[in-house]
């Protein structure tokens, strides 16, 4: 009888362990940063570095209202949201039509720090197991469309250097957006 209850106490233990610590690729102790806060800003320093000079400004609008809804997200719905966020830029910059204009070096540390940072956030969302509240689809549909249209921009622009430019700024200004949901949570 006492081994049943160890059993189930250890059992119930580990079922809830994440829920009680959440996940920890996004947790930090003041005065340290997350590893999400530590790759992130990497991140950003390296697109910051893979800036060009442009002859002209690309048309690409930012999704800011979608940003303002997932203000008000729970923090595991925030998690997911990031999660796709992040997979959605790196499932654009793998299409590596980009190789006359930026070092290739850089452009590789920004990919390995971007798929770190897709990894571990799978991993959390597949252990908080959260999902988006239906009201909030129209969230995740408008990400969706704002990602393909990224993908069709750079496709019209052929790819080019100024096209990619617009993609980075765009880019950018995710990653600076998506430490901010981070931070307005701590």
């Amino acid at each position: 009888m006492g081994s049943i209850s160890f059993w189930m106490c250890l059992i119930l233990t580990i079922c809830t362990w994440h829920k009680t610590f959440g996940c920890t690729w996004m947790r930090t102790l003041p005065p340290s940063r997350s590893m999400f806060q530590v790759f992130s800003n990497n991140t950003i320093t390296v697109l910051r570095e893979m800036g060009h000079v442009v002859s002209r400004e690309p048309q690409i609008t930012f999704p800011y209202e979608e940003y303002r809804h997932v203000d008000h997200f729970k923090d595991d719905d925030k998690i997911v949201f990031i999660s796709q966020t992040l997979n959605a830029i790196e499932k654009l910059y793998r299409s590596d039509n980009y190789d006359s204009f930026w070092d290739q070096e850089v452009v590789d540390e920004f990919m390995i720090d971007l798929h770190r940072q897709t990894l571990e956030l799978d991993q959390c969302v597949k252990a908080i197991r959260a999902t988006l509240p239906k009201s909030d689809k129209g969230v995740n549909k408008n990400m969706s469309l704002h990602f393909k249209f990224l993908k069709n921009y750079l496709k019209r622009e052929e790819y080019s250097a100024s096209g990619w430019e617009g993609i980075r700024n765009v880019v950018l200004k995710h990653m600076l957006r998506l430490v901010t949901i981070i931070l307005t949570n701590q």
